[in-house]
């Protein structure tokens, strides 16, 4: 049985509130879909900040924009982070580098939560922050 309206929405308000406490430049509202809260695309700088303030390791800050390395490596803190705020439900990471063609920066994205995992997310961000 999908999870009710009210307690997808509620989840991606909790999140929201707890994601603007930190201001997390460019992070998208999350929102309710199907059951799912779906989180969009950050920027690389704020996938780091995202996996810092939920615990991992911080690293220096960089000037120029991230390879593919650097953003397999970007990727995996911020998975790595996620993973272990909701408990380990599947979290679905990716990197899109840089497009000279299109001319967009490299952003990652992160795919959707369930509404249980999505609260565990915001209590973690309220509690690491």
């Amino acid at each position: 049985m999908p999870p009710s309206r009210d307690l997808a929405h509620e989840a991606a308000y909790a999140l929201q509130s707890a994601l603007s406490t930190h201001q997390l430049g460019g992070f998208p509202t999350p929102y309710a879909d199907r059951g799912r809260i779906v989180l969009g695309e950050i920027s690389a700088p704020t996938a780091d900040r995202l996996a810092t303030l939920l615990g991992a390791e911080p690293v220096a800050a960089r000037s120029e924009l991230p390879d593919w390395t650097e953003g397999r490596r970007i990727v995996q803190r911020v998975r790595d982070a996620v993973r272990a705020a909701v408990e380990g439900e599947f979290v679905d990471v990716d990197f899109w580098p840089y497009c000279p063609r299109c001319d967009e920066d490299p952003v990652v994205t992160l795919g959707s939560l369930s509404p249980p995992a999505a609260r565990s997310l915001a209590r973690a961000l309220l509690t690491e922050g």
